[in-house]
C-alpha cells in the first residue's frame, strides 16, 4: 500500500508530462526509449500510459505504437455502451436528457450570444440547407447545436455535450432519417430567427419543438 501511496504522484507527473511534450495525434516513442527518456521505470510509464487511455487521451494500437488524442467522450462512451447496451433504450434516454437540457442552451444563446456569435450561428445554420446527402446534414445539425452550446457561455455545459458527441451523432443521423432534411431545417430555422434577435422565449419554445420532433422520429 505504501508503494501504491509513493507512486501514485510519479505517475500523475509522468501523465503530465506526456501530454505537456507531445502534441495531439504525435506517435509517442518507443517505451524503452519513452522511459529513458523520462528517467522512469517502464513500469511506471506503462501505468501512465493505461490511465490517459482510460481518460480518452492516448490511443494504444498494440503492434503499431501510443498516441496523443484529444477523445473526452471515450471513457463516457464505454460506460454508457456498458450500462445501456440497447440502443433504442440509450437514444429514448437521450431524447429525455436532449429535453431537459436544449431548449435552456437555446435561450442562453439568445440572450448571451454576441453578434459574432449570431452571424456564425447563421453560416453554420445555411450549411444544412446546402446538405446533398445524410452525411453532411448530420454534420452540419451536430455543428448548429455546438454553436448554441457555446454561444451559452457555459464551459461545463459545452463539455459535458462534448463527452457524448458520438450518442449525438448516432440520434442525429435516424433524426435526419425519420423527419427529413427540409423538415429539420425548417425547425432550426425557427431557433435560429430567435437567437438572432435576441428572443430567449421564442428560443427556448422553438428548440422544444425541434427536440420533442426529433424524438418522436427516433421511436
Amino acid at each position: 500500500m505504501q508503494t501504491s501511496l509513493r507512486r501514485a504522484p510519479l505517475v500523475t507527473e509522468i501523465c503530465d508530462r506526456l501530454l505537456r511534450e507531445h502534441r495531439a495525434v504525435e506517435w509517442l516513442p518507443g517505451e524503452r526509449t519513452l522511459s529513458a527518456r523520462l528517467g522512469v521505470s517502464r513500469s511506471a510509464l506503462r501505468e501512465a500510459v493505461q490511465r490517459l487511455e482510460i481518460q480518452g487521451l492516448l490511443e494504444v494500437r498494440h503492434g503499431v505504437g501510443v498516441r496523443v488524442i484529444n477523445n473526452p467522450q471515450a471513457p463516457v462512451q464505454a460506460t454508457l455502451l456498458r450500462e445501456l447496451p440497447d440502443f433504442a433504450e440509450r437514444l429514448r434516454q437521450f431524447s429525455e436528457v436532449r429535453l431537459l437540457v436544449e431548449p435552456e442552451i437555446a435561450r442562453c444563446a439568445a440572450e448571451r450570444g454576441s453578434p459574432e456569435d449570431r452571424r456564425r450561428l447563421q453560416e453554420v445554420h445555411a450549411r444544412l440547407g446546402d446538405a446533398t446527402d445524410v452525411n453532411h446534414a448530420v454534420q452540419a445539425d451536430l455543428d448548429f447545436h455546438r454553436t448554441l452550446a457555446d454561444m451559452a457561455g457555459n464551459r461545463i455545459l459545452a463539455l459535458m455535450l462534448g463527452s457524448i458527441a458520438e450518442l449525438e451523432e448516432e440520434s442525429r443521423r435516424i433524426t435526419l432519417m425519420g423527419v427529413g432534411i427540409g423538415a429539420a431545417f425548417s425547425q432550426h430555422e425557427r431557433i435560429a430567427q430567435a437567437v438572432v434577435t435576441g428572443d430567449g422565449p421564442s428560443a427556448r419554445e422553438a428548440m422544444v419543438e425541434h427536440v420533442t420532433a426529433a424524438g418522436q422520429a427516433s421511436r
